[in-house]
């Protein structure tokens, strides 16, 4: 990573991977890989196991997720086949806290974000906090909405319920 790169960040379990993530992941690359000198770099945030404990609404839906390792086994997997398409370079971080690097790094210029309601409010919020710190806001680049063979929105819970595949298609229940 050169110090004129353009940097995107995004975050999140990243489990099981579905086409959801393939399109943060698309939008994170394309971002850093067509904007800006150099290359471009990639960070993705892979969510620590005790940061979804404190995060989800269940916690013990969190060890439904699978060990960080493995998960970040399958990551790393996926952005081995997805990122030779781009320009950019990547590493995988645990994100520890609920705004990681996003919030405190200041040669970070774009966030990748889902189109979710939450997420996009999540990103204002960060940008206010970034501002306070005294540091530029992210651009905040949003992915697209990725739909099942019904129309409905894909989501890992969808998949561990067995209604979908991590390829949109529905499940015989």
């Amino acid at each position: 990573m050169n110090d004129s790169e353009r940097i995107a960040i995004l975050g999140g379990m990243f489990t099981p991977i579905h086409d959801g993530h393939r399109a943060l992941l698309h939008k994170a690359f394309q971002t850093a890989s067509h904007d800006g000198d150099g290359d471009g770099y990639v960070i993705i945030a892979l969510t620590a196991t005790a940061l979804a404990k404190q995060t989800r609404s269940d916690p013990s839906h969190a060890e439904s997720l699978g060990l960080f390792d493995q998960r970040r086994d399958a990551l790393e997997a996926e952005l081995d086949k997805l990122s030779s398409a781009y320009t950019a370079s990547h590493e995988i971080i645990k994100l520890e806290d609920p705004h990681g690097p996003a919030a405190t790094r200041a040669d970070v210029d774009a966030l990748i974000v889902s189109p979710e309601g939450k997420a996009q409010h999540r990103a204002h919020g960060l940008n206010e906090r970034r501002v306070d710190d005294g540091l530029t806001p992210l651009e905040v680049h949003t992915a697209p909405f990725v739909t099942a063979d019904d129309g409905v929105r894909i989501s890992s819970f969808r998949i561990r319920n067995g209604e979908i595949d991590a390829h949109r298609r529905l499940l015989d229940k």
